[in-house]
């Protein structure tokens, strides 16, 4: 079972797999491990997207960078054909998506809007 982690958490984790110059494979895990990690972080993304214009109003910059996440998280799934909307319609990701929402009512404002923030900032590699 997955283990229920805050959204904050869930995203920084995301952000750091991101950044981080270790792939996946490394950590250990089998395939399964990391496709459920992509799926959280694609979870989180997607929350994101339901919270932040609330907080930091409708933003282009915003929008962009949610994108680049999207993309650079789809790039760690085994299966390379697979796009954010083909995986909206997967059991296990609407579980996930499911837990990312509610961990979002339960962050702080403060919280969700340094998540927003931090958003904004990502820069790439």
């Amino acid at each position: 079972m997955i283990k229920t982690l805050s959204f904050r958490g869930l995203l920084g984790f995301g952000i750091a797999t991101l950044l981080s110059s270790t792939v996946l494979a490394n950590e250990g895990l089998s395939q399964e491990e990391a496709n459920t990690i992509v799926k959280e972080d694609l979870a989180s993304t997607q929350v994101m997207t339901e919270v932040c214009p609330a907080i930091i109003g409708k933003n282009a910059k915003f929008d962009q960078k949610i994108q680049l996440l999207i993309q650079s998280y789809l790039q760690d799934y085994s299966d390379k054909s697979m796009t954010f909307d083909k995986i909206q319609a997967d059991s296990e990701y609407k579980s996930v998506l499911d837990e990312a929402r509610q961990a979002a009512k339960e962050t702080s404002n403060d919280e969700q809007k340094s998540v927003c923030e931090e958003v904004l900032a990502y820069q790439p590699e």
